[in-house]
């Protein structure tokens, strides 16, 4: 008995190992970010037209296609005027992650379930879910000089809260931001 218990023990424990293992760091230079993501992503740019002007949106996404609790895994970067960020304050900066947290809801058409103030390496930064038909969607928006940064998962109503959301949280960081 003591032996199939250990055998089942070993399994278990090496295929969480196997599962952890499963997740790849992606790295780009030229967007300032390193994240692990479950499997490989990819990489697309789009305009978009904002109040300030067009704007490239650079998103790194990931979704998954079974066996997993979320629907999507995104980090994206967008790049705003340097002239819009000269001498700014607080309150400019709460207006700007505002608008964030506002378009994402609106574009969505969902409904906000928090929106949590933080910091994030010294920048002023949003934690938020968002209700959506299907799911939830769980960002966080990160303002960095004139750069927002959005790491975001879709997860299914029925998979709320589940470990990959922090998971993948937490292995965004920023790199050369100060060059």
């Amino acid at each position: 008995m003591k032996k199939v218990f250990l055998l089942v023990l070993v399994f278990f424990l090496s295929h969480s190992t196997v599962s952890a293992q499963e997740w790849i760091n992606y790295k780009s230079e030229d967007l300032a970010f390193v994240a692990s993501f479950p499997k490989e992503p990819t990489r697309t740019v789009q305009k978009v037209e904002t109040a300030v002007g067009n704007l490239d949106m650079h998103m790194i996404m990931y979704s998954p296609t079974s066996d997993d609790d979320n629907a999507v895994y995104s980090v994206i970067r967008s790049d705003y005027p340097e002239g819009q960020f000269e001498d700014v304050d607080d309150e400019y900066n709460n207006t700007v992650l505002d608008g964030a947290v506002n378009g994402a809801v609106t574009n969505v058409n969902g409904e906000l379930v928090f929106d949590n103030k933080i910091t994030f390496n010294g920048y002023p930064a949003r934690s938020i879910k968002i209700d959506i038909t299907d799911g939830y969607i769980y960002i966080n928006a990160y303002l960095v000089k004139n750069s927002m940064f959005i790491t975001q998962v879709i997860c299914y109503k029925s998979k709320d809260n589940n470990k990959e959301i922090e998971r993948f949280f937490k292995t965004f960081e920023l790199i050369n931001v100060n060059k």
